[in-house]
């Protein structure tokens, strides 16, 4: 599937809806008469992605029913993003509306201190043939082409969500209509983030649209597409603030080892060396401890807190203990792909899971608490009220 985004003008005047053409596969957004001087401001998405859309409107006689300007979304489906209701309702009104969307969520800021994997196995090793800002098609963009043969696996440098992807073309070369014609798999993470793998063999993506990816998973096979000169891999990482707000952000490579090959130790990042040779670490028995819990949930990568329906939101400083303001420091670790064990330093394990929290089981005491914000924790057996310290 071709990468998509789209901006559009729509606009109508009092009770008349403007007929327009069918959209392309993605997203669209229309304004539907809800009754009672009401009209709902929907979203359509067509293909199971995440999905962010800004949206600006011009209203007469209408007030929306929120601020809000920015969203994020997921899935197939119809989700309301405002509703307009008439100011006076003897008056007249008319609305118009505009709108950028892209595939994968929009965040404030990256998370630097994420440490990504060199995205191919530990048994290989292959040479940089272009850097951050490289002179023969990098420039102004943190990019990194590793020279490889074509068929090599490709895994993923950090875990998300499959947001987008093409595999069918089977054309290479310099001239402008190649630039359209790379294969890629395109990756969005918990913090606005997407990496994009790009060039890759013809039917070479090897997961589809919507899959979550963990660290390390086979999500492709290199090849030579689109504006190439030879067989590589291209990767790059983008942050999305917004549609409207999109750029290239330098990230922190790690060894197989976990250790940084790209950091000053100070918190500067370079690129990889150009010419230099890397082994792959995307595929080593590191492990990033509770998946199950930061899946699905957005990041702040400049504050650190994340957000999601689960836990709701709390501060995630880097790959272990976790601070939830109700239940104050956790070391969690997945139990599957839903639940998840919480151990808490004067409480020892706590197990909760995605469709029964906010109850909570106690291994020390073999009990279930249920966890009211602010106020504590209820067991509901004692009928007694407790509260629990950091």
């Amino acid at each position: 599937m071709k990468r998509l985004k789209k901006s559009l003008l729509a606009t109508l005047f009092f009770v008349f809806l403007v007929a327009r053409a069918a959209e392309p596969a993605g997203l669209s957004v229309a304004i539907q008469d809800a009754g009672s001087s009401r009209f709902d401001v929907i979203a359509s998405t067509t293909v199971n992605s995440q999905f962010s859309v800004l949206i600006s409107l011009s209203l007469n006689n209408l007030t929306a029913s929120s601020s809000q300007t920015l969203f994020n979304l997921s899935g197939i489906g119809n989700t309301t993003l405002l509703t307009l209701s008439r100011t006076d309702s003897n008056a007249g009104y008319s609305y118009g509306f505009t709108y950028q969307w892209n595939f994968g969520y929009s965040g404030n800021s990256h998370n630097d201190d994420y440490p990504y994997r060199i995205p191919y196995s530990v048994n290989d090793t292959f040479r940089v043939g272009q850097e951050y800002f490289g002179a023969f098609s990098h420039q102004n963009t943190h990019a990194i082409d590793w020279t490889m043969p074509e068929g090599t696996k490709i895994h993923a440098a950090r875990g998300g969500t499959v947001i987008d992807l093409k595999e069918d073309s089977n054309e290479a070369g310099t001239d402008q209509r190649h630039l359209d014609l790379s294969n890629y798999v395109t990756i969005g993470h918990d913090d606005g983030s997407q990496a994009n793998y790009a060039h890759l063999q013809q039917n070479g993506a090897l997961v589809e649209l919507g899959d979550s990816v963990t660290t390390g998973q086979l999500i492709g096979l290199s090849g030579n597409t689109g504006f190439s000169t030879g067989p590589h891999l291209h990767f790059v990482v983008r942050q999305q603030k917004s549609p409207a707000d999109v750029s290239s952000v330098a990230t922190l490579f790690v060894d197989k080892d976990g250790q940084s090959v790209n950091s000053d130790g100070n918190g500067t990042l370079s690129s990889l060396v150009e010419g230099r040779e890397y082994q792959g670490s995307a595929d080593s028995n590191q492990t990033a401890t509770a998946q199950s819990i930061r899946s699905s949930t957005i990041l702040d990568g400049s504050s650190k807190w994340r957000t999601g329906s689960w836990l709701g939101t709390f501060y995630d400083p880097g790959q272990s203990w976790l601070f939830h303001p109700d239940l104050g420091w956790l070391y969690p670790v997945d139990s599957d792909t839903s639940s998840a064990w919480l151990y808490h330093t004067t409480r020892g394990w706590i197990w909760s899971n995605k469709s029964s929290y906010p109850w909570l089981y106690f291994q020390a005491s073999a009990g279930w608490k249920y966890l009211f914000p602010e106020l504590g924790l209820y067991d509901s057996s004692s009928d007694e009220w407790e509260t629990l310290s950091p």
